[in-house]
């Protein structure tokens, strides 16, 4: 554990940092869209919400590139 913590100290160096803070950035973001259009009383076509979720983890993906580099 003590060296993921140590991968994971900025500035991100190596590959097993960047990948952690990728998966959980992606997540981080997929839970962040999915879990309130779960709960979302009226239903909401399938296609509609894999294509937020997408976008969600997109904009993850972009923000961990933006803050890595």
């Amino acid at each position: 554990m003590a060296y993921i913590i140590e991968t994971m100290t900025f500035p991100v160096d190596n590959f097993l940092g960047m990948l952690l803070y990728a998966v959980l950035f992606m997540a981080g973001a997929a839970l962040l869209i999915g879990i309130p259009m779960h709960y979302i009383p009226y239903h909401i076509p399938y296609a509609v919400k894999n294509a937020a979720i997408g976008t969600a983890v997109f904009i993850g993906i972009l923000i961990w590139w933006l803050l890595i580099f």
